[in-house]
């Protein structure tokens, strides 16, 4: 049977449906910000389907969990947060799993799958979801649901296909962009970072193709050279050298084309005629467009044939460079001294060189190192460490760390080397340390009421202090020396062991509490730590806390007395009132009975009179009603739940139409959170402040506002108005029970309200206050603890 042509509604609608994937489309082209495409696109989804959600979820790496990535509905917060599961039999994992698009006609009764909390906390009934990408290699998942039964066309799922499409094809648009960019800014990156290196070196680098010109050079040759870099672009590299070099320097770059590399020395010929000798090493190489060139280097080594007879003494400076060092030959004058050395005296070296030792060590330091150097080599089984204090220029003694040896000079005589380290801050952090051992020992000698000790890492005390050792606990001998289950029983071991092991192990400070001797203990363990930052030791600190937990447990049974005297309390108030409830009604049913059968036998006296018993008796009723609805706060309260505040706030205006009618009253109000409670009560309460705020309104008609605040873990609401207002000094007044500010022939009521709302809120958590002067209205607000969105 063929299906019927689609109506004009239809038609539009998916010609609508079209131009927004073509709209998205474009945006998907032009954009770079993926999350506002996303956005726009559940928007768009929302309204063209009168959805009431729709979301864009995020695979996550691991594949597990999909995030809520963009979408639009809602609960605050959510988006950017929550996560769904991606198992088989979820909702997620389905649609990841389907070619095609997954329509839900009811989630309640869908069969496939189960409906995550994300979508059951919504309500969610009805709804499409299509994959983002491929099955292969999904990136996550578009959906969009309502709260009522929707039953969705084949052309709703092809749309929101179409639109996951668009998403998906802009994600890998950008995803593919984002590497190009990567690429060219590693690249660029690695650019500059290889000209800073072949800059920062003192050799020559460069890069030459078979013609002759160079393609790349760094800045020392320009330095050394004195040309710039056009003058350098223009030459050859023969042009360079001296003329008797240029013909083996011309061999040289045919020999490395020729074999793949060449070494040659020659004397580069400067701008400004000065001849340098350089060594110049060479390799064949293909550049990106797989033309040959040839790469090297160029070595100063002027230096090198000059100092070559001085390699021995060179080299053992250099092994100990990051120290001061110096050179003195047989009769103690400096022959040599590095910048550090010169720096540690204050002296410049040319000051240095020649100068005897005494000018910055004494006369026992000297002699030290002269009976050194009359050793034999045989003799000198390992290099001396002699402390010795230096004097520097400017006449201070620094304290220094030295070894020396002895070296055979050219000529055979001995030189003695010496490597010198400053340790002043070596000798201020000893000092330091003496001092924090004299201080620790002392407070460990007098730790308060209880005792320190130092364990290692098998659980072995090394030190042990305080004033308890040997009293309330084994003494120091018992302790030293022994593991701490060779000394303590095997539950209180057992705290301990375990204590003192993870402070070992994740290096930081935990404690327990254990029992020991019939006392009761407070154990820290705390890691100590070498110069490396490594733990070696554990440090524990045991305080006996007996007289705390007695007066903890003296407290807790005055609690738990408190806390029955109060429930025998709320019971007694609940009987008393309910029992004065028969009498009451016998007493109010017989004055109205009085009333009707002989009203005519009243004087006009009497007559009033039995007005005010009436009224008093009604008045007595109102009061007992108000007291058993105070004491069943606690006693017949309905368990907490998620409750929505605005929904409570809407059924208590309903309640009070007819007054804000007859008041002509205005009242605005906020978007109220969820929060968990009872909703019977909580509705008690913001029917009491708005009846209150319509009643204390004044002469003018009243001006309501309800509003809420988040504040850190709770919420805050608000009731405002713009009424008589209420004198600071009575502000905890109104909160008491049967207290009233006004007489009742001012405003009626029986004074309990506000103490009914105070309990309310106070069984919630919460607290409730007033902020008011006379004649400036009044803002009752009342705290409510927040309630985890994941939870409700």
């Amino acid at each position: 049977m063929e299906s019927s042509p689609p109506t004009e509604g239809e038609l539009q609608t998916r010609v609508r449906q079209q131009e927004i994937v073509a709209e998205l489309g474009q945006q998907a082209l032009s954009t770079e910000d993926i999350d506002r495409l996303m956005h726009d696109a559940s928007v768009a989804v929302a309204e063209t389907l009168d959805a009431d959600y729709c979301k864009v979820l995020e695979l996550l790496p691991g594949g597990d969990e999909v995030l809520l990535r963009q979408g639009v509905g809602w609960q605050t917060g959510l988006v950017g947060t929550a996560t769904v599961p991606t198992d088989r039999d979820s909702q997620a994992g389905y649609t990841l799993l389907s070619e095609e698009p997954v329509i839900v006609d009811d989630l309640r009764t869908e069969p496939r799958f189960s409906g995550p909390d994300l979508l059951v906390d919504h309500d969610v009934r009805s709804g499409i979801s299509v994959v983002i990408g491929s099955v292969e290699e999904p990136w996550g998942v578009l959906g969009t649901h309502t709260i009522d039964h929707r039953e969705f066309t084949d052309h709703d799922a092809n749309f929101v296909q179409s639109v996951a499409n668009v998403i998906a094809a802009a994600i890998d648009r950008t995803a593919k962009e984002r590497r190009l960019r990567d690429r060219e800014a590693q690249l660029e990156r690695y650019r500059v970072y290889t000209d800073d290196i072949l800059n920062s070196v003192d050799d020559m680098f460069y890069v030459v193709d078979e013609a002759g010109n160079f393609q790349r050079w760094n800045q020392t040759l320009n330095a050394v050279t004195g040309y710039s870099d056009a003058e350098i672009e223009s030459m050859h590299p023969i042009e360079f050298v001296a003329e008797e070099d240029r013909e083996q320097l011309a061999t040289g770059i045919s020999e490395i084309f020729d074999t793949g590399n060449a070494r040659v020395e020659v004397d580069v010929l400067t701008k400004s005629d000065e001849r340098i000798p350089y060594e110049f090493v060479a390799a064949k190489l293909e550049n990106p467009e797989g033309k040959r060139v040839l790469a090297g280097i160029g070595r100063d080594i002027s230096k090198q044939k000059e100092h070559e007879h001085e390699l021995a003494k060179y080299e053992t400076i250099v092994e100990t460079i990051d120290d001061g060092i110096y050179v003195k030959d047989e009769s103690g004058r400096f022959t040599m001294v590095n910048d550090a050395y010169a720096e540690l005296t204050g002296y410049d070296r040319e000051r240095l060189i020649g100068e005897h030792a005494s000018l910055v060590v004494d006369e026992s330091t000297i002699e030290q190192s002269k009976e050194r150097l009359t050793e034999s080599p045989a003799e000198q089984t390992s290099s001396p460490v002699v402390e010795a204090e230096i004097k520097t220029a400017d006449g201070n003694h620094i304290p220094t760390e030295g070894t020396f040896a002895t070296l055979r000079s050219d000529s055979g005589d001995r030189e003695e080397v010496g490597v010198v380290r400053d340790i002043t801050e070596r000798k201020r952090r000893e000092r330091k340390l003496e001092e924090s051992e004299r201080r620790y020992r002392t407070l460990a000698e007098n730790f308060p009421n209880g005792a320190v000790g130092i364990y290692d890492k098998e659980l072995r005390y090394t030190l042990t202090r305080g004033g308890v050792l040997g009293d309330r606990l084994p003494s120091a001998d018992r302790l030293e020396g022994n593991r701490v289950p060779d000394i303590f029983p095997e539950e209180t071991a057992a705290d301990l062991e375990a204590l003192f092991r993870t402070a070992l192990e994740d290096g930081t400070t935990h404690s327990t509490t254990t029992e020991f001797g019939d006392r009761n203990w407070r154990v820290w363990a705390v890691p100590l730590r070498n110069a490396d930052g490594d733990v070696f030791a554990g440090l524990s600190m045991a305080q006996d806390i007996t007289e705390h937990v007695e007066r903890e447990q003296r407290l807790e049974e005055l609690i738990d007395r408190l806390e029955q005297s109060n429930e025998r309390l709320e019971q007694f108030a609940y009987a008393a009132s309910h029992d004065l409830q028969e009498p009451l009604r016998m007493v109010t049913s017989y004055l109205k009975l009085l009333e009707k059968r002989y009203n005519d036998a009243f004087d006009e006296d009497g007559e009033e009179f039995l007005a005010y018993a009436i009224d008093g008796a009604e008045r007595m009723r109102t009061m007992i009603d108000g007291l058993l609805e105070y004491s069943r706060v606690e006693t017949q309260g309905d368990p907490f739940e998620p409750v929505t505040l605005n929904e409570v706030l809407e059924g208590v205006l309903e309640d009070l139409q007819v007054r804000i009618r007859e008041t002509d009253a205005e009242i605005e109000t906020e978007d109220l959170p969820r929060v968990a409670g009872d909703a019977s009560q909580l509705r008690q309460v913001f029917l009491n402040l708005l009846s209150n705020a319509i009643t204390y309104s004044g002469d003018e008609p009243p001006q309501i506002h309800v509003g809420a605040e988040r504040r850190s873990k709770e919420w805050v609401v608000s009731v405002r108005d713009e009424g008589i207002g209420i004198d600071p000094a009575d502000h905890e007044r109104v909160f008491t029970v049967f207290d009233r500010l006004h007489s009742r022939a001012e405003y009626d009521g029986a004074g309990i309200g506000l103490a009914l709302c105070e309990r309310i809120v106070e069984r919630h958590g919460g607290d409730i206050w007033v902020n008011s002067e006379s004649g400036e209205g009044a803002t009752f607000s009342f705290s409510l603890p927040a309630v985890d969105s994941h939870t409700c």
